[in-house]
């Protein structure tokens, strides 16, 4: 395909920052090994982000439950920060670098709390139609909690440091609407020896987002299935819908086990969000919205040979299927999902191949034929 590149979208934006409330509700069942009914939260918290060029930036998220009545468990806090920095090396290759701090403590039955940091690079390769991603991550962390009995008044305190080194691994082919890969992972910790392979089917579009999983853990306490539907909607300009019901899988840093099956959803308002900059209207294209797993680009052209009755858009994101364009006065303008990575298109005018020749960055391909060059780098998180 074209060697010519041309970065723009996500990279080419302000920096975006978004400052989320959110309010729901969660069931959670017992840990493998325990005997115990399900716990039931009432949960709300607060979640921001800011993203710059490149897809580079930071979250967080503190979020709080209390149980509620007739149900086992306790009050909870938990809070968690992630930075990323991201670099395109070339058209198919790119680099990151991730840093998440955790920390989650609770009050009852038993007084509990961890913290924990972990730091990982990552490398990402990303041909046509698919995309290859490996890392290798290191963390430390420390656990407290205390047990005591009520009538003898007996109290004994448990203290832990926490660590694990892994590599995990990921592919995944599919459109920028529905793609399926598999997972791998493997880590050493203070816990002893785990390790994962499992499938992902994730489906994206101007809609949401939804992803099904499954993974078969193998730890120290034996075998596990874990899995499950997790789902981000957006609900307007200013709400947003999002939740996951399943098996969490274990953590091999702070050592929590799977659930025996747990659920949850949260409503968020955007109390305060600042929206993308799209890039100039004399280029071909402009973004309309932007998240990690898919874009929403309006493809614009507006230098097209005089008596064009039909113009179609086609690249590597259409899977080389033409698209047709609207006219819009003098343009003609077509809207298509752009999931992250490096892309090639060119547009058909009465089925005849056509690039205007301002083209930026244009280059032939094998078959000789002009082809653009569209970067796309997820800002979301």
């Amino acid at each position: 395909m074209a060697v010519g590149c041309a970065v723009v979208a996500t990279n080419d934006l302000a920096a975006q920052a978004d400052v989320t409330l959110e309010v729901g509700a969660s069931q959670v069942g017992p840990a493998v090994g325990l005997q115990a009914d399900d716990a039931r939260f009432a949960m709300g918290g607060v979640r921001a982000s800011l993203f710059g060029t490149g897809g580079s930036g930071v979250y967080a998220s503190v979020l709080g439950g209390t149980v509620l009545r007739d149900s086992t468990g306790g009050s909870f806090v938990s809070g968690i920060v992630e930075a990323t920095v991201r670099d395109a090396w070339s058209t198919r290759w790119s680099g990151s670098m991730d840093v998440r701090l955790l920390g989650f403590g609770i009050r009852d039955p038993f007084p509990y709390r961890t913290f924990a940091a972990e730091i990982g690079p990552s490398v990402r390769y990303q041909p046509s139609g698919a995309s290859i991603e490996v890392g290798v991550l290191a963390g430390i962390g420390h656990s407290r909690w205390t047990l005591w009995r009520r009538l003898g008044g007996l109290t004994r305190t448990f203290e832990d440091d926490l660590w694990r080194i892994g590599t995990t691994a990921e592919v995944m082919v599919g459109s920028p609407t529905v793609q399926v890969g598999l997972a791998g992972s493997a880590h050493e910790s203070s816990g002893m020896t785990y390790a994962s392979v499992g499938g992902r089917m994730v489906f994206a579009g101007g809609w949401g987002a939804l992803e099904l999983r499954a993974d078969r853990w193998d730890t120290p306490a034996g075998f596990e299935t874990t899995g499950g539907l997790s789902f981000a909607i957006p609900l307007g300009a200013a709400w947003s819908f999002r939740g996951f019901f399943g098996r969490s899988d274990p953590d091999p840093l702070t050592l929590a086990q799977p659930g025996s099956g747990s659920g949850g959803a949260l409503l968020g308002w955007s109390v305060y969000s600042t929206a993308p900059t799209p890039i100039a209207r004399d280029a071909l294209f402009e973004v309309l919205s932007y998240d990690a797993d898919s874009n929403r680009i309006r493809m614009i052209l507006d230098d097209v040979p005089a008596g064009a009755r039909r113009v179609q858009v086609l690249g590597d994101f259409t899977l080389w299927d033409a698209v047709p364009m609207e006219r819009d006065g003098a343009l003609w303008v077509a809207e298509v999902d752009v999931r992250p990575g490096t892309h090639h298109f060119g547009f058909l005018v009465d089925d005849e191949w056509y690039l205007p020749d301002d083209a930026p960055d244009a280059a032939p391909d094998e078959w000789g034929r002009l082809t653009a060059t569209l970067v796309i780098e997820g800002a979301g998180s």
